[in-house]
């Protein structure tokens, strides 16, 4: 890979650029309201969870998404739908997020995803 082109990636979306946050610095009662809004009426308590990359997702079509958060290269100020988005996840995406991408995809015809990740994280690695 060309070295200039990951010194650009990292300047652009590097550690220093991040500034989201996984959990949401959410209380303790937020979470236990949305974990029981969630659990009921479902069988199987495992198939209804969902990525943060489908919130992400979901942010992208909506035009939602905090520049701050999500650097990005171009016009700032064209807000227009995207049609493609690559998303690439360095350290590995999960089958459960690869199966959010295919629901997404299934479900929304104006923007298509593509999913990559320098490797496939399951139970074994």
């Amino acid at each position: 890979m060309d070295l200039q082109l990951v010194q650009f990636l990292i300047k652009q979306a590097g550690v220093d650029k991040r500034t989201g946050d996984l959990y949401g610095n959410r209380d303790l009662l937020n979470i236990a309201r949305n974990m029981a809004r969630g659990i009921k009426g479902v069988e199987n308590v495992y198939t209804q969870h969902q990525p943060l990359l489908f919130q992400t997702m979901e942010s992208i079509t909506k035009g939602r998404l905090r520049d701050v958060e999500y650097p990005f290269i171009g016009n700032h100020f064209q807000r227009i739908k995207p049609q493609d988005v690559v998303i690439f996840v360095v350290g590995g995406t999960t089958y459960e997020e690869a199966r959010a991408v295919a629901l997404h995809n299934a479900s929304n015809s104006g923007t298509r995803f593509i999913l990559g990740g320098s490797v496939v994280l399951n139970s074994k690695r």
